[in-house]
């Protein structure tokens, strides 16, 4: 869930290129949702997704030392993010490939998660308006709470209680409503 950061962003970034690392996992904090709807828009499948989450926050700690300079920092992971996804991209698309190839197993990976993101769909339209709009502008859009207060009209308090519902409810439909398979789209799509 992303959290308010304690600092102002560029003190955050010469705090991590200090080695800080609370620092950097109030960053990880902040940005995960954003990297990980991103490289599931283009990765076949979750796992993939959150590999590559990792692989990009990595190589934030390994140029922590630059990040002082770094001018815009959410344009800069959004740059990390996309280079790594095109090599990822090619590595798993080589020129050539054949979508005639694709084997059982990862048409039946692609399938299981659909059906999460079905179930996770339904779960998302219980929620009440309030709930849905946070949700959705924190989970999919990536937005800080603060920037949903400022979209919203509402406080950043009242922010964090709106996802702090929406994703207690959202786990409690799945959970009751589908078991085991509701239990798995909780792990998978509501990190």
């Amino acid at each position: 869930m992303p959290t308010e950061l304690p600092y102002e962003e560029k003190e955050l970034l010469l705090l991590i290129a200090q080695g800080d690392e609370k620092a950097f996992h109030a960053i990880y904090q902040q940005y995960f949702g954003k990297v990980y709807a991103m490289a599931l828009s283009y990765l076949p499948n979750a796992l993939m997704a959150q590999d590559m989450v990792q692989e990009v926050f990595v190589r934030i700690w390994q140029n922590r030392a630059e990040l002082h300079s770094i001018r815009h920092f959410e344009s800069w992971l959004i740059v990390i993010t996309r280079n790594l996804l095109i090599n990822e991209l090619r590595k798993i698309y080589p020129p050539g490939w054949d979508p005639q190839q694709v084997t059982t197993t990862d048409l039946q990976e692609t399938l299981n998660y659909r059906e999460l993101e079905r179930l996770l769909a339904a779960a998302v339209e219980k929620l009440s308006t309030r709930q849905r709009q946070v949700y959705r502008l924190s989970r999919v859009e990536g937005y800080s709470h603060r920037e949903i207060a400022l979209q919203l009209g509402i406080s950043v308090d009242v922010s964090r209680e709106h996802l702090s519902k929406a994703l207690h409810n959202i786990r409690s439909f799945l959970i009751n409503n589908y078991g085991v398979m509701g239990l798995s789209a909780c792990v998978i799509l509501l990190k």
